[in-house]
């Protein structure tokens, strides 16, 4: 006589295990399901979300931004980072302005900088860092050789008259090229009506990333110009005679 053995009962009979299986396989597809749509209302809020375009700089100041690609940079931009750099460059005089130790700025005389052969005045050598690395130490030699001696005695000094900056025009991406017309007028006991040397350029610019990291607290001033210098997110790369058709 053969015994047979009785059907095992209860949740997990074998009879009960795919109806189980489909069960929880149902549960977890709801909840799959559910996630999916907390994700996708989610990003809906974030894309519907106004573009945020004030922002604070570590100085407190707030500005309005707009967001363009990395290598991107507005024609305003551009014409005021050149107009600013090259005014910096060629505007000479023998007044500058150093804290002293209360950290109250003085007036005092530009003592320059040792560039070369010669000597260049303090806020030229600021302004070189607008320049390329490649670039920046021969242009900047160039014009430590053409600023007069008697800047530093305070017996000359010197304007950069612009007259005309073209609309930048794009050579490659990151790249452009502005026209420069203007003069550098210099006034000295010889000329005190001021004598003007052409300076008629193509400049060519190219896009660098901005300093990262804020200025500490106890920056200096000359730390400071150079952060302003670099905040453009530009660099002047190259210089030719403009030379006119």
């Amino acid at each position: 006589m053969t015994l047979l053995h009785p059907k095992k009962r209860g949740l997990f009979a074998s009879d009960n295990l795919l109806p189980l299986f489909v069960v929880i396989s149902l549960a977890f597809s709801a909840i799959n399901l559910l996630l999916l749509l907390s994700l996708a209302v989610g990003t809906f809020r974030v894309a519907s979300r106004p573009e945020t375009r004030l922002v604070q700089l570590v100085d407190g100041r707030s500005v309005l931004t707009e967001p363009i690609d990395h290598l991107e940079r507005s024609p305003e931009t551009i014409r005021l980072f050149t107009r600013n750099a090259l005014s910096m460059m060629f505007t000479w005089n023998a007044i500058t302005q150093v804290p002293d130790a209360a950290g109250v700025m003085q007036t005092t005389t530009d003592q320059g900088v040792d560039v070369g052969g010669g000597r260049a005045t303090t806020k030229s050598w600021q302004a070189s860092f607008a320049f390329s690395e490649d670039f920046r130490g021969p242009f900047l030699e160039a014009v430590a050789e053409m600023t007069p001696p008697d800047i530093f005695t305070g017996n000359a000094q010197s304007v950069f008259n612009l007259t005309t900056l073209s609309d930048p025009l794009k050579v490659d991406d990151g790249e452009w090229v502005v026209e420069v017309v203007g003069n550098l007028i210099i006034f000295d006991p010889q000329t005190p009506r001021g004598r003007a040397i052409p300076f008629n350029k193509e400049v060519f610019l190219r896009a660098v990333d901005p300093p990262s990291d804020p200025l500490p607290e106890d920056a200096s001033p000359i730390q400071q110009a150079v952060y302003q210098v670099r905040g453009a997110g530009l660099e002047i790369t190259e210089m030719n005679e403009l030379i006119k058709e």
